[in-house]
């Protein structure tokens, strides 16, 4: 527990400045690289422990990782400040989701005929890492881009989430959620900690205007959903239901990331992905519900952004 709370703090202590400090931004997209090739190396690492992985499919499947992360975020419009898209610009070249995909397909699959004892289900777990690893790490960063105050959101409906899940789950539970994967766990805790949480997500989102600049130093007051949809077209019952239903969802997903990676670990026998956070485990073990979460929540928005302005609104 000891170690668990002083790389608790330590971690505070690092990434804290970096989420709220623009000066330090840059650096914190670096930061998010660099998770993203540790917990791809994690996955690689993972898989190893049913079949070894030769070394240059292992540098093929992080540097797919990685093509498919810059590609996303090089081609998303929030991300135009990106460091990722300054360097792209600065070279004069574009990368794009569908580039790097496509590029990305065409050597898994042909690993198939070059490289050996490569078959068909090598296949399907390159792409599981590629795909979990890069399409997560991509949402943290657009999310990022479009504004702290998302991160902020997701943090808090994640927390109330895990907190009243298990206290609900102590209190009242009777029913397994899904007792091959996670024993513990159950539909009681569940079901309240998405109660909760959707409370508290919507009570930040609903009033962040009124406090959220300060905990971002020098913003000015924001409504959260700025720049998502127009506030002067939007009546604030379609805002008040969509907020509950982005909040449910990035709950449900929460839990849903959080039990996608427990099946990972009991399918291949591991207790944690990495020690690289002494106490905590491993990138993985500390963001396999974020990253299921972000990519709902990411996807939400875009969905919103399309159809709002096909309603008039």
């Amino acid at each position: 527990m000891k170690k668990r709370v002083i790389t608790g703090i330590i971690l505070g202590i690092i990434l804290v400045p970096l989420l709220l400090v623009d000066a330090l931004f840059p650096l914190l997209q670096c930061v998010i690289m660099l998770f993203c090739i540790i917990a791809t190396i994690e996955m690689i690492r993972m898989c190893e422990k049913t079949k070894p992985m030769s070394f240059p499919v292992k540098v093929m499947v992080i540097a797919s990782t990685l093509l498919i992360y810059l590609g996303i975020v090089n081609e998303d419009p929030s991300c135009k400040q990106s460091l990722i898209t300054k360097m792209m610009n600065h070279i004069d070249f574009q990368l794009s989701i569908l580039t790097t995909l496509t590029l990305v397909c065409a050597i898994i699959f042909a690993c198939q005929l070059f490289v050996k004892d490569f078959d068909a289900g090598d296949v399907g777990r390159c792409f599981m890492i590629i795909l979990y690893i890069s399409l997560g790490f991509s949402a943290i960063t657009v999310l990022l881009f479009n504004g702290m105050r998302f991160i902020m959101y997701m943090v808090v409906v994640s927390l109330f989430t895990d907190i009243f899940a298990l206290i609900f789950g102590i209190r009242f539970g009777k029913h397994k959620l899904c007792p091959s994967v996670s024993p513990k766990k159950t539909w009681e805790g569940a079901i309240g900690g998405t109660v909760c949480a959707t409370i508290a997500g919507c009570l930040f989102a609903g009033f962040y205007d009124k406090f959220g600049h300060f905990f971002v130093p020098g913003a000015e007051p924001i409504k959260f959903f700025e720049g998502v949809f127009n506030y002067d077209k939007v009546p604030m019952a379609v805002m008040v239901i969509l907020l509950i239903l982005l909040t449910i969802l990035i709950s449900i997903s929460s839990q849903i990331g959080d039990l996608v990676c427990s099946k990972f670990k009991r399918t291949y026998g591991i207790k944690d992905f990495s020690q690289v956070f002494p106490g905590h485990g491993g990138i993985l073990d500390r963001f396999d519900s974020t990253l299921f979460a972000c990519i709902v929540f990411l996807c939400f928005i875009t969905i919103i952004r399309i159809a709002l302005p096909l309603m008039g609104m």
